[in-house]
């Protein structure tokens, strides 16, 4: 009896035993654990905030909120953004918001971009705080610093100069001795992808030459044609292609020369022009230009040719004419 005793406490005292080591084992498993990841900092003491930009020696965090907030302001929509800004241990904070316009039933509807507009009598004077409510403005504090500019004469872009990306206030306006920089970021830490590099080589004739028919392509209602040059395509650098041999091998495609010259306006690397025929645009690169024709006319073609505008050229307009009638 006193031996069954015996066995039942010991088998009590080891399953005590066994139970006290599990909750031990427990116990430092969790408190040894890091906790999940959240929106307050991430593995390299960046504080992440999905609300706001973050730029850490260069590198930046929700590059898309710039995107948004271009867009809000386009579209005259109040919208605001902070942009956090951290260099050798120094912070930047730096506030931009959208004010749409204030409109007055009073006001002339026929304001121009001169500095001084006469309004509701002789005696009244536009002033840059008239511009700013009838027109709407951003407002930039950093560093609790406060600048306005009116939304007529300014709006917000990116420029790109090698490895760095400026967000400036661009005015078309006025001839500026110094661009008001907002914040800056390196390319290579953004949303920007480019996969191949056109070259333009110019020709010492003037010519047209077509590359591709309507429809040999993706270009299901357009030709593609080169102007007073020829284009090669460079994949990583060092595989040169024609870019007729480009578009045959499937290397690139045609809408793919579009689509990268979106994104490089978008990131200031060319500049885009509009025009009245119906829609066509022209994205000027220093070395050459894309004119991707819109016109009421049915024109759809797709033109590389020389820097500068090259819609008005004559050699084209010949070809165009002829293919009419």
């Amino acid at each position: 009896m006193k031996r069954k005793i015996l066995i039942i406490l010991g088998i009590i005292v080891m399953l005590l035993i066994i139970c006290g080591l599990v909750f031990y084992i427990d116990y430092e498993n969790v408190s040894n654990n890091e906790l999940p990841m959240s929106n307050v900092e991430s593995s390299n003491n960046i504080t992440i905030n999905n609300d706001i930009i973050i730029i850490k020696d260069g590198k930046i965090q929700n590059e898309n909120l710039i995107d948004t907030f271009i867009e809000n302001s386009n579209n005259k929509q109040a919208t605001k953004l902070e942009i956090d800004v951290t260099s050798n241990e120094k912070t930047d904070v730096i506030k931009l918001e959208y004010v749409p316009a204030e409109k007055n039933e009073n006001q002339n509807d026929n304001l121009s971009s001169n500095s001084t507009v006469i309004i509701n009598g002789p005696n009244q004077e536009f002033t840059y705080e008239d511009y700013q409510k009838y027109y709407g403005y951003y407002k930039m504090t950093k560093n609790e610093k406060e600048e306005k500019f009116d939304a007529l004469h300014w709006n917000i872009k990116r420029l790109t100069n090698g490895n760095t990306v400026q967000v400036i206030f661009n005015s078309n306006t006025f001839d500026l001795a110094e661009i008001p920089v907002i914040f800056e970021y390196n390319l290579d830490s953004s949303l920007y992808k480019k996969t191949y590099d056109l070259t333009y080589l110019g020709r010492k004739d003037n010519g047209i030459k077509q590359i591709a028919k309507t429809n040999q392509f993706d270009n299901i209602d357009y030709g593609l044609y080169t102007l007073a040059g020829d284009v090669t395509v460079t994949i990583k650098q060092d595989k040169v292609y024609s870019l007729e041999d480009a578009l045959k091998e499937k290397i690139i495609s045609v809408q793919s020369i579009l689509d990268q010259a979106k994104v490089d306006e978008k990131y200031g690397i060319c500049e885009v022009a509009f025009y009245s025929d119906g829609g066509s645009i022209e994205y000027r690169y220093n070395d050459y230009t894309i004119l991707k024709f819109n016109s009421l006319d049915g024109n759809r073609d797709l033109i590389i040719g020389m820097p500068g505008s090259i819609i008005n050229n004559e050699q084209y307009t010949k070809i165009n004419n002829a293919k009419e009638e």
